[in-house]
């Protein structure tokens, strides 16, 4: 049997271990902490155990994909919330906005905070729907070893009817004026470590993820304890 060692036993880590061992590697997982899991992981301190927790349990689709290659549902292992309001946006002691669960709801936000901007959101988010599942369906899963992967006249069509090389922030702008639904929108672009100015506008997928599909929180199945992050 050929043996192939992992360093790391975070999502990735775990993920290629199991695949791997499904094709018949024998695999050994290096991992420098004490526990597996990554930024999933807990630790104890002084007889208290805290979550590591991830930031976001984003983009389902892959997590029941990774489950489905091995006839097993993520419903098998824990359970997920959806947290309403999603999350609280704190721009000074005065101006807040709490973001609902509800497509409709955030709907009626936008409107509030500029008049009109409802529809604008709805059209914002189908595009990020399209850009969602074009990265789904046609980027995620391919295995990134040559440029000629994305050789691919649909999906190169889909790329820039869709807009995907202006500026994020730009793109944001032609929708939205008001400072606080700009800054609503811009920040996941933060997860990418990068800035709204230099990322392009395909990353508007994130903020479908983020409204429509929602943040959720996880609990194992059987714990009376639901984790106390958007994980």
């Amino acid at each position: 049997m050929r043996r192939v060692a992992v360093i790391g036993s975070g999502f990735s880590g775990l993920s290629a271990s199991c695949f791997l061992a499904a094709a018949g590697f024998d695999v050994l997982i290096f991992e420098k902490n004490g526990t597996p899991g990554g930024r999933a992981r807990s630790f104890e301190v002084n007889g208290f155990t805290f979550d590591m927790c991830p930031s976001w349990y984003w983009m389902p689709d892959v997590f029941e994909n990774f489950f489905n290659h091995f006839n097993k549902k993520p419903t098998d292992y824990y359970e997920l919330k959806r947290i309403d309001p999603s999350y609280r946006i704190i721009f000074n002691d005065h101006d807040r906005i709490d973001v609902p669960a509800n497509i409709e709801q955030v709907r009626n936000v936008f409107d509030h905070l500029e008049d009109g901007s409802g529809n604008e959101l709805l059209k914002f988010l189908e595009e990020a729907r399209l850009k969602y599942e074009l990265a789904l369906n046609k980027l995620v899963y391919l295995p990134g070893l040559k440029i000629t992967e994305l050789v691919d006249a649909k999906l190169i069509k889909a790329l820039f009817k869709l807009h995907v090389f202006s500026s994020f922030s730009g793109y944001i702008r032609k929708f939205f004026k008001d400072p606080r639904l700009i800054q609503l929108l811009e920040f996941p672009v933060l997860f990418l470590g990068a800035k709204p100015q230099t990322t392009p506008a395909f990353y508007s997928l994130m903020n479908y993820a983020d409204i429509a599909l929602g943040a959720t929180r996880l609990r194992k199945l059987n714990d009376t304890n639901p984790r106390g992050c958007r994980s």
